[in-house]
């Protein structure tokens, strides 16, 4: 009876610690959520911050050139273009210009840049096309067939002298 009684109490006693383990371990867990939370708020706030200051340098100079210079990738400074608010963004750029107004930039590539395009939202390839193509494309697109035009992009035949 009585190793019985050890029994219980041994039993009793570690149920107690389990039960305030377990306790500790929830309030670690959501104290852990309550500052992930507080983090990924301060990061959402800084990138924020940093799509406005990538936007507005991308409003002042080509967005590649830009990017190369802030040492973010070409995906990076698209990103940033998209998704910063064009109101603050204007906001910047009226503050630097002193009021001025600034030519903003368009975000696509010029026609006929020979520049592939990227991958579109649904992440599949969109048209790569080369600068001779977008040439072609554009001298149709003017009414010329650009069959056997000197100036259609094609490079010229290796000479009739025999050299190859």
């Amino acid at each position: 009876m009585q190793a019985l009684r050890q029994q219980q109490k041994a039993e009793e006693t570690a149920l107690v610690a389990v039960l305030g383990a377990s306790g500790a371990v929830e309030q670690a867990r959501q104290r852990r959520a309550a500052e992930l939370a507080a983090l990924d708020a301060a990061v959402s706030d800084a990138e924020a911050g940093e799509d406005v200051a990538l936007a507005v340098l991308g409003a002042l100079m080509p967005a590649d050139r830009a990017g190369r210079l802030a040492g973010v990738s070409p995906a990076r400074m698209q990103q940033a273009l998209r998704r910063a608010a064009g109101e603050t963004v204007t906001g910047k750029l009226e503050t630097l210009t002193g009021g001025g107004t600034v030519a903003m930039r368009r975000r696509g590539r010029p026609r006929g840049s020979g520049v592939p395009r990227r991958a579109g939202r649904s992440g599949e390839r969109a048209d790569v096309s080369s600068a001779t193509d977008d040439e072609h494309r554009d001298q149709q697109e003017r009414g010329g067939s650009g069959e056997g035009d000197a100036d259609d992009g094609e490079r010229p035949a290796a000479s009739d002298d025999g050299a190859a």
